[in-house]
């Protein structure tokens, strides 16, 4: 599973990389980040159970959505459509993220535990994370960060 892993993080890294040329043009630069980027993966134990946990899951979720857009072409006709809706990318991004944060929860929960010196228990559940008084006040903080980002650029 660790190997799995490994090619895994190394195939996407180096296709986003490659992409979106967020390191400049060069292969040798965007190969070589890729594998680093795969090695930390590698040598985690943590990092490796949350890609195995998560690759699963997006593979169903990418099934689910072909059969989906499969249906919904038989009833509206033409898939471009479809995929170019704003709708259907806000929620192709919501389920990915349900399933990245279920998964974090389920892989960094016990090590969370650990961090939070005491203030979680085991028999609280990972929805008690939310609720300590520093993961609280570090939402707070992001909420009012966003309504002065947008108060100051709706202004301009």
């Amino acid at each position: 599973m660790p190997l799995l892993a490994f090619f895994f993080v190394f195939i996407v890294s180096y296709a986003l990389f490659a992409k979106t040329k967020l390191l400049g043009d060069s292969e040798i630069v965007n190969f070589f980040t890729s594998f680093l980027v795969a090695v930390i993966f590698f040598l985690s134990p943590a990092a490796t159970k949350f890609t195995v946990s998560t690759v699963p899951w997006v593979a169903v979720l990418m099934f689910v959505l072909a059969f989906i857009l499969l249906i919904l072409t038989f009833v509206r006709g033409s898939v471009d459509d479809i995929v170019k809706s704003p709708a259907v990318a806000l929620i192709l991004v919501a389920a990915v993220l349900i399933v990245f944060i279920a998964a974090a929860i389920n892989v960094f929960g016990p090590l969370l535990n650990v961090i939070s010196n005491g203030e979680i228990t085991e028999t609280s559940g990972p929805l008690a994370l939310f609720l300590t008084p520093s993961v609280l006040s570090a939402i707070i903080l992001l909420i009012v960060a966003a309504i002065t980002t947008y108060i100051l650029t709706r202004s301009k």
